[in-house]
């Protein structure tokens, strides 16, 4: 009885296996194992049925014992076979295992070693993960940090603005916009924050990418104060000029005017007068041309920026003081504007290396590669440090200026200087269709 009861709680058993086999499908990576299996389990159902019938004394001849046998090889078989394809799939998670840990490790190198701050927070703007900058530049721990919420290391100015970024950010899925970082020395901290939704474990998190640009906000700051300084220079220049050039020229020729008024002068004075006057008049004339030319070069309106150029180097060369070696590879016209600004690049690079680099030789090359119009200046003079020119508060004028004038053109540029080994600018300006003439 027991015998019988075993048997029958063992096919049952099998074929509850079977099933559970066959539910499993839906979540195996590799079916075919499973299937496999679930055949064999229930070939071994079917043989303890043969085995339940012999033990309740049904006759089974030859073909039982062949079946019975048959089955048992079948099962081994297909067993083996199962067994195979599960290890290959267990290989392939190990390995895939294996895999991930790697990823993650080479994640964790680049997630730390980062040239820039990078923050992992969640929708509330609670930090889940920081990297090693961001630590080393606010003064913070990791411990500290995961205690700590966007708002907190923000400047009073962009608190409030924390929330309504995130809500962009929500929206649109990214978003790009500056930001203040308050790092706990107090210190103030000028940054290029991208942000981005994403997936992390399970859930919706917001990574954020902090690019540190104080250093970039105190040149423009500095290019900016030197830029105002500029015009204020070029504003107190004009009204001297006018003052001391036309303006005793508009005195005399009044006093003259007043003079004419007079029914005591002779014929012959009233004509002298009117004659004097005609010549101040003149004179006041050619003033006034002088000093609209020093505002916009009437050779830059007429002729264009390359034989706006070439006057200019030909006027220097005549005073013998330095020898400029002036090409041109193009002809054309450009935007008034771009012409304008890389005449006064020319002159000013001019002037230094005439008055501060005691430049024996120069060279100014102006050519022109598809839509980039690129000038070359070089000269032997004595050079400079850049940086600590630029960084000099009361220095420095001329070349920020310079640097001024190209960013209002998004023109590029690259200045190498070494005292005692000249220096050399490159200038690029990208030309527009409609820039061209």
């Amino acid at each position: 009885m027991l015998t019988t009861i075993a048997l029958i709680l063992s096919i049952l058993l099998q074929l509850i296996a079977v099933i559970s086999a066959l539910w499993l499908l839906r979540y195996a990576r590799s079916r075919i194992a499973w299937v496999l299996i679930a055949i064999a389990l229930l070939f071994m159902a079917i043989r303890r049925v043969f085995d339940l019938i012999a033990h309740l004394g049904y006759k089974s001849g030859s073909s039982y014992l062949i079946i019975d046998e048959w089955l048992g090889i079948l099962v081994s078989i297909i067993m083996a076979i199962a067994v195979i394809a599960i290890a290959r799939i267990l290989y392939s998670l190990s390995k895939a295992e294996q895999e991930k840990e790697e990823s993650e490790k080479r994640f964790s190198t680049l997630f730390h070693n980062s040239s820039d701050e990078i923050f992992l927070a969640d929708l509330e703007g609670n930090f889940l993960e920081v990297n090693q900058l961001a630590c080393d530049s606010l003064g913070y721990s990791q411990q500290e940090f995961k205690r700590m919420n966007f708002r907190d290391i923000k400047t009073p100015k962009y608190v409030e603005k924390v929330q309504r970024n995130i809500q962009l950010i929500l929206i649109k899925g990214k978003l790009t916009y500056e930001s203040e970082h308050l790092a706990k020395d107090g210190r103030i901290l000028s940054l290029e924050m991208k942000s981005r939704l994403i997936n992390y474990q399970g859930q919706k998190a917001i990574l954020s990418i902090a690019r540190d640009i104080t250093e970039r906000r105190q040149i423009e700051r500095k290019i900016l104060r030197a830029v105002i300084s500029a015009e204020e220079r070029e504003r107190e220049r004009i009204a001297k000029e006018i003052h001391d050039d036309l303006g005793p020229l508009m005195s005399t020729i009044k006093l003259y005017v007043n003079e004419l008024e007079s029914e005591d002068l002779e014929n012959h004075e009233r004509n002298e007068f009117i004659s004097r006057t005609n010549e101040i008049l003149d004179e006041a004339i050619n003033s006034t041309r002088a000093i609209a030319n020093n505002l916009t070069p009437r050779v830059i309106n007429d002729f264009g920026l390359i034989k706006a150029v070439e006057s200019f180097c030909k006027k220097v060369n005549l005073s013998q003081k330095v020898n400029i070696i002036y090409e041109a590879t193009v002809s054309e016209r450009f935007d008034q504007t771009i012409e304008l600004v890389l005449y006064r690049v020319i002159t000013e690079l001019l002037n230094n290396s005439i008055k501060h680099a005691q430049a024996a030789k120069i060279e100014i090359y102006i050519e022109k590669f598809d839509n980039i119009l690129q000038l070359t200046y070089m000269d032997d003079g004595i050079g400079f440090d850049l940086d600590t020119v630029l960084n000099k508060e009361d220095g420095g004028m001329g070349l920020k200026n310079i640097i001024s004038r190209l960013q209002s053109i998004n023109g590029s540029y690259k200045i190498h200087s070494k005292k005692e080994a000249g220096t050399l600018v490159v200038v690029e300006v990208k030309l527009a269709n409609q820039y061209s003439k």
